[in-house]
């Protein structure tokens, strides 16, 4: 059952809706278990949050690729070793790199 690109990039587009509609849902559950007194001292409380963050990041690496979750997994494990260690690598740099300078940007707008 292979989906067309428009019908495709609407199942991607409504995980990432979902997903981001639930982490509301569980930041608000949070936010009134706060206000009642409740101070958590488990951190395992944070991995139900996680669910539909992770839910949105696949849909929106499917919307931005195109592609299915499971074929670019199956993608990246076709690579070799030492491809997927440069790539992932230069991944991880890049984020770092655009974590600092957003929060750069926001540290002087604000200040």
């Amino acid at each position: 059952m292979e989906n067309t690109p428009p019908e495709f990039r609407k199942t991607a587009l409504k995980k990432v809706t979902l997903g981001i509609l639930g982490c509301l849902l569980m930041a608000g559950i949070y936010a009134a278990i706060a206000f009642a007194g409740y101070t958590p001292r488990n951190p395992f409380m944070l991995i139900p949050p996680a669910i539909p963050f992770v839910w949105a990041c696949i849909g929106g690496i499917e919307l931005v690729t195109g592609r299915p979750y499971r074929e670019l997994a199956d993608a990246w494990m076709s690579l070799k070793g030492w491809q997927r260690g440069v790539i992932g690598t230069l991944i991880v740099l890049a984020a770092g790199l655009l974590i600092i300078v957003v929060m750069t940007i926001m540290v002087m707008m604000f200040t």
